[in-house]
Formats: C-alpha cells, sequence, structure tokens
C-alpha cells in the first residue's frame, strides 16, 4: 500500500474522530460551550490539527452537524383536508426541531457567518420545506379548498416564520392549539371565495 493510501485514511479517519468529538460536545454543552480546544482534547488531536481543516468554530460545528445530520425532509401528510395537512406539517416541522442536531443547525443559520456548506444546507432545506408547502397547497387548490394564486414562497414563511420565532426567539410553547390557530389564520387569507 503506498503512502498515500494511507496517509489518505489516516486523514479520514481524523476528521471523523474530531467531527464525532464535536457532535458530542455540541451534544452535551450546546453551540455556545463548544471549543476547539475541548474538541481536540476529546478527539486526541492537536488544536493547530483542527484549525489546519477547518478555519473558525462555526465551520467545525457545522460540518459536524451537517456530517451527522438526521433526515431534513419531512412526511408530507395527506388527510384530505388542507387544514388538517397544514398542521400535521407544521406540527412534523416542529418536531424535527427537537433533535440536538437540527436544533444546532438551525441555530447556525441564524448567525451572521458564510459557510459554504451551511449555505448549501440553508437552500436544501428551504428547497425541501417549498417542496413541502406546495405539495399540501396544491392538493388544497385541486379540492377547491384554497385560491390558485397563492405565492408557496410567502406561504412558507408566513407558516414557518412563526414556528422559528417561538424556538428561536420567545421559547414560547409550540402546542397543537398553538399551531391550529396558526394555519386557521393563514387559511383566512388564501381560502378560495
Amino acid at each position: 500500500m503506498s503512502s498515500t493510501t494511507g496517509g489518505h485514511r489516516r486523514g479520514k479517519a481524523v476528521r471523523d474522530n474530531v467531527l464525532t468529538a464535536a457532535l458530542n460536545e455540541l451534544l452535551n454543552v450546546g453551540v455556545d460551550g463548544v471549543t476547539v480546544a475541548s474538541v481536540a482534547e476529546a478527539a486526541g488531536v492537536h488544536v493547530t490539527s483542527i484549525y489546519r481543516r477547518w478555519r473558525t468554530r462555526e465551520q467545525l460545528i457545522t460540518d459536524a452537524v451537517l456530517s451527522h445530520l438526521d433526515p431534513l425532509s419531512i412526511d408530507v401528510p395527506d388527510t384530505g383536508s388542507v387544514r388538517d395537512d397544514l398542521i400535521a406539517l407544521l406540527a412534523s416541522l416542529d418536531e424535527s426541531m427537537s433533535s440536538p442536531q437540527n436544533w444546532a443547525l438551525l441555530r447556525l443559520a441564524t448567525m451572521p457567518i458564510e459557510i459554504d456548506r451551511l449555505e448549501e444546507a440553508r437552500r436544501r432545506i428551504t428547497d425541501e420545506r417549498m417542496t413541502e408547502v406546495a405539495t399540501i397547497l396544491e392538493r388544497g387548490v385541486a379540492r377547491g379548498e384554497i385560491s390558485p394564486h397563492v405565492d408557496h414562497r410567502l406561504a412558507l414563511e408566513a407558516m414557518y416564520g412563526p414556528v422559528y420565532a417561538r424556538r428561536l426567539l420567545t421559547h414560547e410553547e409550540v402546542d397543537e392549539a398553538y399551531l391550529a390557530g396558526l394555519v386557521d389564520l393563514f387559511l383566512d387569507g388564501i381560502r378560495a371565495r
């Protein structure tokens, strides 16, 4: 075996070990508690080894989260009612945010940092959410429940924004009554007339 192949394997093993250590730190102490030094110690490497691969703590955390991320897609419900579908979709969104990895990614996504992989993840998540909402809205249009002129992007932002705000800003409970009220308020504006 050539030294290049062996070096590549060792490099990958070190990278994987560091990412696992970073994720474990994240799960144990949260985004704010993760330090490069604590990750280096947990991974059994020097701090400089980490900084050679990741220029910032945020890049390290982002890579750790994206490397171990729970599936981002949410099953699109089909209850036969646009209202019930939207409530179920928002409940799934809120539940998905409770995983430590998704919560960390959400926190990182709100920080004013520029990381290519984070930008890619933001776009991927938004595209997946757009598809989910569009599917439900198109079925609602076909059943005559809502107007065919609904802007899907605006609908996504109008419904998901308050859930994210509660999770990130006010830390208020997101329960079924809240989700039902949010969907009813939304539907009042887009019902077929």
